[in-house]
């Protein structure tokens, strides 16, 4: 192969391979040596990319980029400053927002957009976020509040950089609800429905009242008071508010707003209430005894807004302006709170923050930064089409945030031994902890080292370089290897290393996305990082140091 061809698909593989997280593909870089070589054959040239995309593929992403910049590669991108568009009626100070979480399990990925949306609009003009637990639905083990998801959200929150000015949960307003529906069934804009619940919603859906509905004031408040008192047992009484009986949309007709649950233990007013209110009537009452300004929620909720609309205007307050967004996922992360919930009890996840999980503590164990989540919610703000997050567009921006800082060190996984004769450096000597910040690492080298079983075998018979070290040639049989120069010579593959003795390696388990442990031996450099530190393995990915002793470390694989 002539050095013009090689040069073509070396700069084709490298370009590639910084667009897809480290991993070049051969159909891709055919196609691009194609468009300037029509006169080639795949056939003929096929195996050179194969070959060559391997040795690229093997690149740190710092030694790509280096590789970028001697080849003169550059990407077409658009960049987003990340600046978040007007809402209606903004103003200095008079901006204030909620989150409403159901205590009954962490947040996600998804439902973060509205919170950090909340938070940052406030924020921006010197307002008010509010963090509301909506924990009004003790209705069975699945849907109840518990008091670690509680202490959960707020931490979440808060690593997001999202601190709530004021904290409250709805449970302790109880008799705030029960003020107010007194007041809208005396008046006749609410009342007492003991209907079953298959009659009223055949009825419902013929734009019939139920015989309920012109019962007198006096009436209903007598059964309000049978609701409070035991009268009533679960599912013989609710509370509805009186709309439109024709409305087009069904969920717009008589909409409940409190029912009866009994028996049903809440973690923090136990058994004291019989009646408990449902989450449009729970928030529309708050948002106005908050005065709250503007509500972030996805557009699914657009029937909410409507329905608490209903409120404001029978008590003739202003509604709050409504924010309706898309929904945000995230491609192959797990985001249902009872599909989680289900898995965790069944074994099949370890728990809240297990890493196939898109929950804040998942990704947050990951090695996933609060600023890549802002910046990821910043660029889709409050668009309204629904968005499926790619984890490549995710670790994108993710990388960008730990690169700068990520210490580097060495891992080896499947490691093999090798040994050279007459090394010509022994001793200790300094490696840089990052090709772009000052300081060092040092490591104690002599002539017997662990590489990768892979790395070993792919390079019989091949002069291979030890990454910070000197050249090596690998022999075609055996692990004795010999010397070979100091000149870094760009094909070269670059191995990785440990040094083989105890005072220079430490056991290490890796936990991968799909939750395998990838198990190796690391420098023992690595044992300098603070827990919850991201740092890089080179030629393996950015991992969160989650537990360290003296002679082990567990870590969380982020990404490449």
């Amino acid at each position: 192969m002539d050095n013009n061809k090689r040069k073509s698909i070396w700069k084709h593989a490298v370009r590639n391979a910084l667009q897809h997280d480290g991993e070049a593909n051969t159909n891709a870089v055919l196609g691009g040596v194609m468009s300037e070589n029509s006169d080639i054959k795949p056939k003929e040239i096929m195996k050179d990319i194969k070959n060559i995309v391997s040795e690229v593929n093997e690149l740190t992403l710092d030694e790509l980029e280096q590789n970028a910049t001697e080849l003169g590669i550059t990407f077409e991108t658009e960049e987003e400053d990340g600046s978040l568009p007007e809402i209606p009626a903004e103003e200095e100070g008079g901006v204030i927002t909620r989150a409403a979480p159901n205590p009954n399990g962490p947040f996600h990925l998804g439902n973060s957009r509205a919170y950090i949306l909340s938070y940052l609009y406030a924020d921006r003009n010197n307002g008010r976020f509010i963090l509301r637990y909506d924990d009004t639905n003790p209705s069975s083990p699945e849907k109840s509040p518990k008091k670690r998801f509680y202490r959960w959200i707020k931490e979440d929150l808060e690593w997001l950089g999202c601190k709530p000015d004021i904290v409250i949960k709805s449970s302790d307003r109880l008799d705030v609800y029960y003020e107010f529906a007194y007041e809208l069934i005396e008046n006749g804009n609410a009342y007492v429905c003991t209907c079953k619940s298959k009659k009223w919603k055949e009825m419902r859906d013929r734009c019939e009242p139920c015989p309920c509905r012109n019962e007198e004031a006096e009436e209903h408040i007598k059964r309000w008071h049978g609701m409070q008192n035991g009268k009533y047992k679960q599912g013989e009484a609710v509370v509805r508010i009186k709309t439109d009986i024709k409305h087009k949309n069904p969920a717009r007709r008589d909409w409940p707003a409190l029912r009866i649950l009994m028996d049903h233990d809440h973690p923090y007013v136990s058994k004291e209430y019989n009646v408990w209110p449902l989450y449009n009537f729970a928030s529309a009452i708050d948002d106005h005894e908050l005065n709250v300004t503007h509500i972030f929620r996805a557009k699914e909720h657009s029937t909410n807004t409507e329905n608490q609309k209903d409120l404001y205007e029978i008590f003739g307050w202003d509604y709050p302006e409504a924010v309706h967004h898309g929904f945000l996922s995230l491609k192959g992360a797990v985001l249902s709170t009872s599909t989680i919930r289900n898995g965790i009890r069944s074994g099949k996840y370890e728990g809240w923050d297990d890493p196939r999980l898109g929950t804040i503590r998942a990704l947050r164990r990951r090695g996933f930064q609060p600023e890549s989540v802002e910046k990821l919610i910043r660029k889709y703000s409050i668009k309204g089409s629904n968005a499926e997050v790619s984890m490549e567009e995710f670790t994108s921006i993710n990388r960008k945030v730990v690169d700068p800082k990520a210490n580097r060190y060495f891992f080896i996984k499947d490691p093999v031994q090798i040994k050279v004769e007459s090394p010509n450096k022994t001793g200790n000597i300094e490696l840089p902890v990052h090709p772009e910040k000052e300081g060092t690492r040092t490591v104690e080298v002599y002539d017997k080292f662990l590489i990768e079983k892979d790395d070993l075998e792919a390079s019989r018979g091949e002069v291979i370089r030890l990454k910070g070290l000197y050249n090596i040639e690998i022999p075609t049989e055996g692990t004795v290897c010999k010397p070979a120069g100091d000149e870094i010579v760009q094909s070269m593959s670059k191995v990785h290393w440990v040094p083989d003795s105890d005072e220079e390696k430490v056991r290490t388990e890796i936990t991968m996305p799909d939750a395998k442990k990838i198990n190796g031996l690391a420098e023992k450099n690595v044992l300098q990082e603070d827990v919850d530190s991201v740092l890089q393995f080179e030629r393996f990915g950015f991992v969160r140091m989650d537990k360290k002793s003296k002679d082990k470390t567990e870590l969380w694989f982020a990404h490449k």
